[in-house]
């Protein structure tokens, strides 16, 4: 691997004309000179985190891009672009549970008129199960964790809402060995290759 200044300094000139873009353009998008945008590409400094972040937004890639040798720049938009579009899938998805439970929470009222107000708590379990569905398709193992988590208190505070009239706070106890097993789970590691993190 050759100098990681070096890397960036010729990153930041192909992502410059792979995007069109003169110094000039690129410093008034960033609001920055196209002195120090020449610097940048002169190998004189390097741009800060932050600045590198902003970067990456004009040019629609991940900032660890930068840091690559010879990044495919088409392929690296299309990663992010790709990242885009599954969490707008996703969230899509769970959307669509609460427009059907605000149907259902709308027509059971005008019809039967009855409020069933329960409908949008148990919402939030089936928005998790499609969270960990397309978590554990899509994102990270860390994050299909964290959505078992909520899937586990949402369901428990469900229940507890549902059965009201018999008072049963102990059910929440359930949560305690079930949230330390997802923890102890989310410990493992896979063998054989890298985690997803």
């Amino acid at each position: 691997m050759g100098n990681i200044k070096d890397t960036v300094r010729e990153n930041l000139i192909n992502f410059r004309k792979a995007n069109k873009l003169t110094q000039i353009e690129l410093a008034d998008k960033i609001g920055y000179s196209d002195k120090a945008v020449s610097r940048w590409e002169h190998g004189d400094v390097i741009p800060d985190i932050e600045t590198l972040d902003n970067l990456a937004k004009v040019y629609g890639v991940d900032i660890t891009a930068f840091f690559k040798e010879n990044p495919n720049i088409e392929q690296e938009k299309r990663k992010k672009l790709q990242i885009g579009n599954k969490l707008t899938i996703s969230l899509l998805s769970i959307l669509a549970v609460w427009f059907i439970a605000t149907i259902a929470h709308i027509y059971v009222s005008i019809i039967f008129n009855l409020n069933i107000w329960e409908v949008f708590v148990l919402a939030v379990p089936v928005s998790c199960v499609l969270g960990i569905v397309f978590s554990a398709i899509w994102g990270s193992r860390r994050l299909t964790f964290v959505v078992i988590s909520m899937l586990i208190w949402s369901t428990l505070a469900y229940l507890y809402i549902h059965w009201l009239n018999y008072n049963l706070w102990h059910l929440f106890f359930v949560g305690i060995p079930l949230q330390i097993a997802v923890v102890l789970c989310a410990n493992l590691r896979r063998s054989g290759g890298r985690d997803k993190q």
